[in-house]
């Protein structure tokens, strides 16, 4: 790829970017109500899903809750009334009403971490400006989120990143990476009794194969804008 070519796409996506942080400010003095966005990324292990969570939490300055911060808050009452103590009565008051949606449709382990996971995710979402990394946050809040993304690439990937990422052997490396799919599924299906690789649980599903980051993060800005304003509005390229 020439240089020319990589800078117009680095320019396309600055500008996308640009659009959407202007579109957020005139919502925001428009419908001051309105929440920031909340986003959920669930993915395969080496996929890129992670990178693909820090470069959006960077972009749009919003917080991001990854597996280990959802579990600790999720087991520290202290911590959890600390979050649903920054919200307002109303917020507080509908957030109350989405849990036990949640709890008697989406969730079916009831027990004290589980009912937890599910207060926790949907106050951090109720006060808006979040993005979940795995924890099955696409599925306690469903429509709830702006975007729910699955990021997805081939086994041969896969492996690759993570032998790259880890220093690991091919046998080494195929262990780990079997390990992590099997235990993100059997959470999944135990939870929530559904398949976790169903397409229609999720907005915009990404193969990261021949996908750069800086391309993943540009097809997100598209999809973030296209569906705040429920297709009303485009952001079209210009290279």
């Amino acid at each position: 790829m020439s240089l020319l070519i990589t800078e117009k796409l680095i320019q396309r996506q600055i500008n996308h970017w640009n659009r959407f942080r202007e579109f957020l400010k005139d919502e925001d003095e428009n419908a001051p109500g309105r929440v920031g966005p909340v986003i959920t990324i669930s993915r395969s292990a080496g996929s890129g899903g992670r990178t693909l969570a820090t470069g959006l939490a960077e972009q749009l300055d919003i917080s991001l809750h990854d597996q280990s911060l959802v579990d600790r808050i999720a087991r520290d009452r202290n911590l959890e009334k600390s979050v649903v103590a920054q919200l307002d009565e109303s917020a507080i008051s509908q957030a109350e009403l989405w849990v036990k949606g949640v709890l008697n449709r989406r969730i079916f382990m009831k027990d004290e971490y589980h009912t937890s996971l599910v207060n926790i995710v949907t106050n951090l979402a109720a006060a808006g400006n979040v993005l979940f990394l795995g924890r099955g946050a696409h599925l306690i809040l469903g429509d709830k989120a702006s975007l729910r993304i699955r990021v997805v690439a081939s086994w041969a990937t896969r492996l690759s990143r993570i032998m790259e990422r880890t220093g690991l052997s091919r046998a080494e490396a195929r262990a780990l990476l079997e390990e992590t799919d099997r235990n993100r599924e059997e959470f999944i299906r135990k939870v929530f009794k559904v398949d976790p690789t169903a397409p229609d649980n999720f907005d915009l599903v990404i193969n990261s194969d021949r996908m750069k980051p800086e391309c993943m993060l540009e097809m997100v800005a598209l999809a973030l804008i296209d569906a705040r304003t429920g297709g009303r509005t485009r952001m079209h390229s210009q290279v």
